[in-house]
């Protein structure tokens, strides 16, 4: 069996791989008079394939990587910059090579990943200082990385994008977090106090929402960590749990005076035995969550919905109904007026299947 790191195990592979893996180059010397495409992808089983470079980088083996940057192998190629594979796989005297030759440090591979995340992901921790030194910087290019890294509860590594100017509220969408979460979201989203208040102290704003309202008290409520939604709360200004506030601040949702009564009463949980979605917890009024769907007005009502998490229940101002709203494909689904979801509420959310 030949292990190529996380590339693969495999029981066989072509002998040029091999070549390349080892360094021997008068093996790939024979390949070139041959008429070898040293940039065309190699086969190296049925369902995987990888190029001479990216084997090469992969595998750490300098003599391969010299001679195929030197024979014209493309060093920015978009499937995988050398640069990225140099610092997730190999060292700095590989790193400062194929930067010389001209390696783009700034170079993102089809899924968009830098080279701050590419050291994350191979552990190499002390290539971050290597490539902020190199131009590629935490200043203008950490942020992803560093929100990524919170969940790894790394903390030298947080240290060092923090002391290098990463900008701590960092909120961009990307594939992997699409709703526009700061780092100090994805911290309250999982759970974690303590990264929460260390991320606080070196600056954190509690107070910016991900993109349909969500902020890290109303993701600690959301989530039941009362003891987190307090740290939040206290933190937060004081009009943002002042009760007139709240109501001039949904005015303009007009809502139905059976609604407010209902949100500001004691029973907010339902069973629903019935139902696929087994239960229904409404927010309390003052936690209620103002959000805009393209032009659409909303007020989110309800935690997640049992076990299904992307569905909420909301008042949609311009029906003046409640409805369904489908976070993951962004979808409304109007529901009916709000008498009607209270006296049937398994059999109004059974119609959204």
């Amino acid at each position: 069996m030949i292990q190529l790191k996380d590339l693969g195990k495999f029981e066989s592979v072509p002998k040029i791989v091999i070549d390349i893996i080892e360094g021997n180059i008068s093996g790939l010397e024979l390949e070139l008079s041959t008429g070898w495409d040293i940039n065309e992808p190699i086969e190296v089983s049925e369902y995987s394939e990888h190029s001479p470079l990216e084997l090469a980088l992969v595998m750490c083996c300098i003599p391969s990587i010299q001679w195929l940057v030197e024979h014209g192998a493309d060093l920015d190629n978009e499937e995988n910059p050398s640069f990225l594979l140099a610092v997730r796989y190999g060292n700095k005297e590989i790193i400062d090579y194929v930067v010389a030759h001209g390696a783009n440090v700034h170079a993102l591979n089809r899924v968009k990943v830098d080279a701050f995340q590419a050291a994350l992901y191979g552990k190499k921790y002390k290539h971050l200082q290597i490539i902020h030194d190199l131009g590629h910087t935490v200043q203008k290019y950490g942020g992803k990385a560093f929100r990524n890294a919170i969940i790894d509860k790394n903390y030298e590594v947080l240290d060092f994008f923090i002391n290098n100017g990463v900008d701590i509220n960092y909120n961009k969408p990307d594939s992997v977090y699409p709703f526009n979460p700061t780092p100090l979201c994805v911290a309250a989203r999982h759970v974690d106090l303590q990264m929460c208040q260390y991320l606080v102290e070196h600056g954190a704003d509690v107070t910016i929402t991900e993109k349909d309202g969500m902020r890290p008290y109303s993701i600690a409520i959301e989530k039941g960590d009362m003891e987190m939604a307090e740290y939040f709360k206290n933190l937060e200004p004081d009009e943002y749990h002042d009760k007139q506030n709240k109501m001039d601040q949904l005015k303009p949702f007009k809502l139905p005076k059976g609604l407010v009564s209902f949100l500001e009463g004691d029973t907010l949980y339902f069973e629903l035995p019935d139902s696929d979605f087994i239960s229904i917890e409404f927010l309390p009024l003052i936690d209620t969550i103002p959000f805009k769907l393209g032009r659409r007005n909303l007020l989110r009502l309800s935690k997640e919905l049992g076990e299904y998490n992307d569905y909420q229940i909301v008042w949609d101002l311009k029906s003046k109904k409640i409805a369904c709203y489908d976070i993951e494909h962004q979808e409304l689904r109007e529901l009916c007026k709000f008498d009607e979801f209270i006296a049937d509420m398994a059999g109004q959310l059974e119609t959204l299947f």
